[in-house]
């Protein structure tokens, strides 16, 4: 069970130079943009604008904080020509890394949690959990589990000890062998979890 605190998350440049992100985790740790199999980030959108390109990912983004935004994606080659309106907190919505989209903010900046896989050889699951009374956690063989904390604190704990995380802190539990930790609220308000399970893709 690592632990991943928000003041250690890597800040990077958008690809195409227009916002920040903060990484969380990526595999391999130390690749790009282009040679990622995932990457788990938490943007900050400060200003209407295009998305950068990442073809052959596939995106999973989650709106965590702010009066949100609304996308306008298009893909030629998929067919796609669609406006989305994102203002529900924690409710994924996935498109590819390779459609034009031009963001707009609805009601100044927002920060967003975000998924990539790299299509054809990894693949993510969002599920969004509440966490009051202490609640497991399984991550089954074979599989990543990073667990952000979307709303906190929290405590977790599992067979590597026990720990705190505020809210933006993040928990990954990469061994191979099925494993399960445990989460609960440590303040007054129910936690809200983001779990992104991650695996390889099948035929990968």
């Amino acid at each position: 069970m690592k632990i991943l605190r928000r003041a250690d998350y890597r800040a990077t440049r958008w690809k195409n130079g227009r916002g920040v992100s903060h990484q969380i985790a990526a595999y391999p740790a130390t690749a790009g943009h282009d040679g990622i199999d995932w990457q788990v980030s938490r943007p900050e959108i400060a200003q209407d604008g295009p998305f950068s390109h990442f073809p052959g990912l596939d995106r999973q983004l989650t709106l965590v904080d702010g009066a949100g935004l609304v996308l306008r994606l298009r893909g030629a080659a998929d067919g796609v020509d669609l406006e989305r309106r994102i203002d529900a907190p924690l409710e994924p919505f996935a498109f590819r890394g390779e459609w034009d989209v031009e963001c707009r903010l609805l009601d100044g900046p927002v920060q967003v949690f975000n998924v990539m896989t790299r299509r054809g050889r990894a693949g993510a699951r969002i599920e969004i959990v509440a966490a009051g009374a202490a609640s497991p956690l399984a991550k089954p063989a074979g599989e990543t589990l990073l667990v952000y904390v979307a709303r906190g604190p929290i405590e977790a704990w599992g067979r590597w000890g026990k720990a705190t995380l505020a809210a933006d802190d993040s928990i990954l539990v990469d061994d191979r062998g099925a494993t399960e930790i445990a989460a609960a609220s440590a303040g007054d308000a129910l936690a809200r979890l983001a779990l992104v399970r991650l695996h390889e893709a099948a035929g990968s």
